[in-house]
C-alpha cells in the first residue's frame, strides 16, 4: 500500500534529492499520547490546505502530535533546510521542475529528509510520534494529490519551522511488545497485537521500510482491495468510486534498514486492521509486506 506519492512531479524531485545519502534515524512513534516521557512537543494540525503549528520544539527527542482535521487524506513530510530558508523559498523549490532549486535550500551534509515523522492520516484522525531532531530549519510539506491532480503543496500546504536549544526529553520505555519486519514477512507474538500499549518495531530487511496501520472499513475488505484503492488514489489524485476499503490510521514514516527500530503506542478501537511495511526505495512497491490483525 503506497502512502506516499512519488509519482507526482514535486515528490520525485524531493525523492531524488533525499536519495543523495539515505541515513534514516531511529525513532519512537505512538498512535496515542499517553506514556511518552516528553515535555518537548510540536503540534501540527492539517487541513485544506494548511499546516497550523503550535509549540517551539527544542533539539533532541521531539513529540509530534499530528492531527488531520480536514476532509482529505494528509501527510507530513519533513526536510532539513539551509539556515534562514523562508516560506517563499520553500514554495519556489517545491513547485519547481529544476532539481537545483531544491539543492540550493537543502541543509548541507547529506540526506535532508527527516525519518520517523507521523505516517499519513485519513480525515478526522490523529497520531503522535517522537522523533529525534537536530537544531536547525525544517520544511513541512504535503505531497498528496488534490482533486485537481496537483499536490497539496501547490495549494499552500507547506511551512518552514525552526528547532533550537536542547531538550532532555526521552522516548517511552515501558510496556513494550515486539514486532519484527523480515524479508519473509511481519512477525508478531502468538497472542497477536494489543489494542493498547507500546509496540517495538524492528526492520531487519535490507531496505528502508515504513510501518503503516490501516483499518478496514467493511467486514469483507481485503488488503489487495485497499492496496489497489490507495495506489489509484495517490496516482490520479481522485478517489475511486465506492466506499474506501480502509482508512489510514498513522504509524511509522521511516525505519532504517538492517536493524532500524521504532516504537508505536497502539490505541486501537475494535475492528479489522492491516500493518503494511512498504519498500521506501521503490515507487509504488508492487509487493509490500503486510499482516492482517483483529482487535476485539
Amino acid at each position: 500500500m503506497r502512502t506516499h506519492t512519488r509519482r507526482s512531479r514535486v515528490a520525485r524531485l524531493w525523492a531524488a534529492l533525499a536519495a543523495l545519502v539515505v541515513v534514516p534515524a531511529t525513532l519512537a512513534v505512538s498512535t496515542g499520547g499517553a506514556g511518552a516521557a516528553s515535555s518537548n512537543t510540536l503540534t501540527v494540525k492539517a487541513g485544506e490546505y494548511t499546516y497550523v503549528l503550535k509549540g517551539s520544539p527544542k533539539a533532541g527527542w521531539v513529540q509530534i502530535d499530528f492531527e488531520n482535521s480536514g476532509v482529505e487524506d494528509h501527510m507530513l513530510a519533513m526536510f532539513k533546510l539551509k539556515p534562514g530558508t523562508t516560506n517563499a523559498q520553500l514554495k519556489t523549490a517545491v513547485l519547481s521542475d529544476d532539481q537545483n532549486a531544491l539543492q540550493k535550500i537543502a541543509a548541507p551534509g547529506g540526506d535532508p529528509t527527516v525519518y520517523g515523522t507521523p505516517a499519513p492520516l485519513s480525515p478526522k484522525s490523529s497520531t503522535t510520534t517522537m522523533t529525534k531532531l537536530a537544531a536547525g530549519t525544517y520544511g513541512l510539506v504535503c505531497f498528496f494529490p488534490a482533486p485537481d491532480g496537483s499536490p497539496h503543496a501547490a495549494h499552500g500546504m507547506y511551512k518552514v519551522m525552526k528547532v533550537s536549544g536542547k531538550s532532555s526529553a526521552t522516548p517511552p520505555t515501558d510496556g513494550v511488545t515486539e514486532m519484527s519486519i523480515d524479508d519473509s514477512g511481519i512477525t508478531v507474538p502468538s497472542s497477536g497485537l494489543p489494542a493498547h500499549g507500546w509496540l517495538k518495531v524492528t526492520n531487519n530487511t535490507s531496505v528502508g521500510r515504513d510501518a503503516t496501520i490501516a483499518k478496514y472499513t467493511t467486514a469483507d475488505a481485503t488488503f489487495d482491495q485497499a492496496n489497489a484503492y490507495f495506489n489509484e488514489f495517490f496516482s490520479s489524485g481522485k478517489a475511486p468510486e465506492g466506499t474506501a476499503p480502509a482508512t489510514l490510521d498513522g504509524g511509522i514514516g521511516g525505519l532504517q534498514k538492517s536493524g532500524g527500530v521504532g516504537y508505536v503506542e497502539l490505541d486501537l478501537d475494535n475492528g479489522r486492521y492491516v500493518m503494511v511495511a512498504s519498500n521506501q526505495d521503490v515507487d509504488n512497491d508492487p509487493n509490500p509486506l503486510h499482516l492482517d490483525f483483529t482487535i476485539g
